[in-house]
């Protein structure tokens, strides 16, 4: 078999179909081996059925709303125990996911009308929750009359609050600063991270004969009920009730930027013109378009307060209209989602009226200068685009609908919820109600999505039944409502739909570093260590450190020690100096860390050494272009070692140190054991033959006979491309096809599926060898439908290749009688 394989995989894994005769069909026995994902983890929150999560900025809060447990209630006598009937369908809960305790926010108040809440929010700085509810919680500016709906914020007992300790929000605007009554429940109110500020959705009541009309308040809660400066109406409503052949209901979907300046939200109305009037539609006595806006609270003139978000490339709103935006932190970024096909360049499914959504993020300053919205300086992307959109062609969209997405901090993590068949590479089955699909995240920069709702095998799909994806401020957590809890988490859950998060830490590299040999008491140059973030999450450096008082950090030209995050695909760095008090080497520890819930942390060696300085190594740092192929080995680097002594030296030896020296290794060098005099200078090449794939670091240090070193910095970025052969281009359904693959990573579990939701599964879980490759026989189903299919082989890291096998269906049996039709 050996042999066998080493043949196929020396040729390139492209066999004819002449090629199966002369092979034989061994027998394989599989290798057994637990599914455990990688840089994944996966927890049920709260022991309730719940839905509509949201999540703290860290990921250590998530509020839900759920139905409400019916807990046992003691007789007089305390001896019989009865079940206590809750008749409301939602209350809501506050789970923890440091301790996984879980409590319920809004029960019902001795002597007041029971009613249900939906709808929370917590606030970014997990403090306040906002929810939207039916009952009477504020007992002074309460009637508790009639049907009634209104938002109220409490403020959480970890930050001083009490649990039950509602605030009203929604008051009307007569200056009575009693409560409204009629905000809209299925509307979800929108909070600043402090919780002061917040938006929501309500009736319009300032246009006369028009009841169903919505428009949004934001509501500073800093300020006192009786100041009129403590609720403003969104920017950009007509003043007038609809005049037009239009049906129209108004503004609606808030979202707010952290410090609530930067609002945006839905609107049937032209909300970005000087003097707002109400908008048109496609066709007379038909709804009129909805668009995407974003106002700026703190911009004075009317004609730039409110900017259209949802433009065609004209400047033009879109045709189709836009909806659910949701924006970053401060403001810069914006997401929606749209069926138009004409916002961006792209290859769009055919369609007729009813287009499937897609998803849409827009930078509004490109240039980072912060000023919004300036001609020339945004850029609007599809998101929603099949793998291998990479921009050297046209994107090709979503086949199916992409919704509700939700962004982290930075706008850099984009999470939504799709059916679309096309975006992965293996397709998740299509199941659950309206609103649930695959969830899948886009990190800027990179190009192709990655799933979030996958198996707890990390690699096969679970069932789209999923919905309400909201992030931390990394895009580490998402927290999101499922009813595909068990497939996730690999274990039972409660029936019902359950709150999941999951968690993805980002993958860090930092190299060590040595400065060599620095003149005792006199502080050496400024050396650097890079920090890369290789995702699939922000990083956010808190505190850096250094254990030894000899080495210190230049703050002024470090980046990591600024207090911003490194999104995935980013980096920073760290800039030091070491001032030796002997001859003695130094060994210390640089560390850099996050601060708060699930922080993570890395450190690496820095060294030096007091002495005079003898070599020196030019130039200072290397990158290896391009991404090497595991196992492969990249053209070797040149660098020169100069003497910048007085007195003649030599190199003595040449040393690679680091977490991934042996990916490096010195293959040529005209240095070692041979005189090397003042000014002169001697080469040495390093070759790069990465072991595994991601950023590869090495320590290159050259020595003199006498101790005197220098070093410099060596990096490589690595990729693993794997490739798939089939030994006959088709098989008959209940027999098997052999399948060999090469350049996957040695000892990884590897799972063989067919890309398609379709058909039956294919139960097989094997490791590839220490190489990297394997060889199967894949059984067919007796059942499986005909047609070319594609087979992915896939480890739990993502790494995976595709080949095609035609799939010949067993032709259909009837039996009978003769003479009656089947003969």
């Amino acid at each position: 078999m050996a042999s066998a394989v080493a043949t196929v995989l020396g040729v390139g894994l492209i066999l004819g179909a002449s090629a199966s005769s002369v092979l034989a069909r061994p027998a394989v026995v599989l290798e057994e081996v637990e599914a455990v994902p990688l840089g994944t983890a996966a927890s049920v929150i709260g022991d309730a059925t719940g839905s509509n999560p949201s999540v703290s900025g860290d990921g250590q809060f998530v509020v839900f709303q759920g139905a409400p447990q019916q807990l046992p209630l003691r007789d007089e006598l305390e001896e019989n125990v009865e079940p206590q009937v809750d008749l409301r369908d939602s209350t809501i809960y506050l789970s923890s996911r440091a301790d996984n305790s879980t409590v319920e926010l809004s029960p019902i108040p001795n002597g007041l009308r029971p009613g249900n809440s939906v709808r929370p929010v917590i606030s970014g700085d997990g403090c306040s929750v906002v929810m939207i509810s039916e009952m009477a919680l504020d007992v002074f500016r309460d009637d508790d009359a009639g049907a009634r709906w209104d938002v109220y914020r409490s403020v959480l007992p970890h930050c001083d609050g009490a649990i039950g300790d509602w605030q009203l929000v929604s008051a009307r605007a007569d200056g009575s600063t009693l409560a409204r009554d009629d905000v809209d429940p299925n509307q979800t109110p929108a909070v600043s991270r402090s919780g002061a500020e917040i938006a929501y959705v309500h009736p319009d009541e300032r246009l006369f004969e028009a009841p169903d009309v919505t428009t949004i308040t934001v509501v500073d809660l800093a300020v006192p009920p009786t100041d009129p400066r403590r609720s403003e109406v969104v920017a950009g409503t007509p003043s007038d009730r609809p005049n037009t052949t239009f049906v129209h209901t108004g503004i609606d979907q808030p979202a707010l930027s952290d410090d609530g300046q930067h609002v945006a939200f839905r609107s049937d109305a032209a909300s970005a013109e000087g003097v707002p009037v109400w908008g048109e539609g496609l066709v007379d006595g038909g709804a009129a378009t909805k668009q995407v806006f974003v106002w700026n609270r703190l911009e004075v003139d009317p004609f730039a307060a409110v900017q259209l978000v949802s433009a065609l490339p004209t400047g033009e709103p879109s045709t189709a209209g836009a909806a659910e935006p949701a924006v970053s932190r401060n403001g810069r970024v914006v997401a929606f989602s749209s069926s138009d096909q004409g916002l961006v360049p792209a290859i769009f499914p055919i369609c007729g009226d009813d287009c499937p959504s897609q998803i849409y993020r827009l930078d509004r300053d490109v240039n980072a200068d912060d000023n919004f919205d300036e001609p020339g300086a945004t850029v609007l992307e599809i998101i929603s685009v099949e793998p291998g959109s990479d921009g050297s062609s046209a994107p090709v969209a979503g086949s199916s609908a992409s919704t509700q997405p939700a962004l982290s901090a930075d706008g850099h993590v984009l999470a939504f919820v799709t059916k679309a068949p096309n975006l992965q590479l293996l397709e998740a089955q299509g199941s659950g109600e309206v609103s649930d699909g695959d969830i899948l995240a886009s990190d800027k920069g990179r190009s192709d999505l990655r799933r979030i709702s996958v198996s707890a095998d990390g690699v096969r799909p679970t069932a789209g039944v999923h919905s309400h994806p909201q992030l931390s401020d990394s895009g580490r957590i998402t927290v999101f409502d499922t009813l595909g809890a068990s497939d996730l988490l690999n274990e039972g859950a409660p029936v019902g739909r359950q709150i999941v998060a999951l968690s993805s830490p980002p993958r860090l590299s930092l190299p060590d570093a040595d400065v060599g040999t620095t003149i005792i008491g006199l502080e050496s140059t400024g050396w650097f260590v890079g920090l890369v973030n290789e995702g699939p999450s922000a990083f956010d450096p808190a505190i850096v450190t250094i254990d030894d008082a000899r080495f210190a950090i230049d703050a002024d030209n470090s980046t990591c020690v600024i207090g911003t995050p490194v999104p995935a695909g980013s980096d920073c760095k760290v800039q030091f100096t070491f001032t030796p008090t002997s001859e003695a080497a130094v060994n210390a520890t640089l560390t850099i860390a996050e601060e708060g819930f699930e922080s993570v942390s890395i450190s690496s060696r820095l060294g030096g050494s007091g002495g005079e300085p003898a070599l020196q190594i030019s130039p200072g740092g290397a990158d290896i272009p391009g991404e090497i192929l595991v196992g492969e080995s990249a053209p070797a680097y040149l660098f020169d070692v100069g003497n910048i002594g007085l007195v003649p030296t030599s190199v003595e030896r040449v040393e690679i140190q680091g977490a991934y020296a042996d990916d490096f290794a010195v293959t040529s060098s005209n240095c070692v054991d041979r005189p090397l005099n003042p000014r002169a200078n001697c080469a040495i090449g390093v070759t790069f033959t990465p072991t595994d794939n991601g950023r590869r670091t090495a320590l290159i240090e050259v020595f003199t006979p006498e101790g005197q070193s220098s070093s410099i910095i060596i990096a490589g970025e690595a990729v693993f491309e794997p490739t798939l052969a089939t030994f006959e281009s088709e098989v008959r359904a209940g027999e098997s096809f052999l399948l060999a693959g090469t350049a996957y990573p040695a000892g990884a579990q590897l799972i063989v599926t067919y890309a398609d939701s379709q058909g039956r599964p294919i139960e097989i879980d094997m490791v590839a060898n220490e190489n990297g490759d394997f060889f199967v026989l894949v059984p067919v189903d007796i059942n499986e439908f005909g047609g070319d299919r594609q087979i992915v082989v896939q480890a739990s890291d993502g790494i995976a290749a595709v080949t095609q096998i035609g799939v010949v269906a067993e032709t259909e049996q009837h039996s009978g009688l003769p003479g009656f039709g089947l003969g």
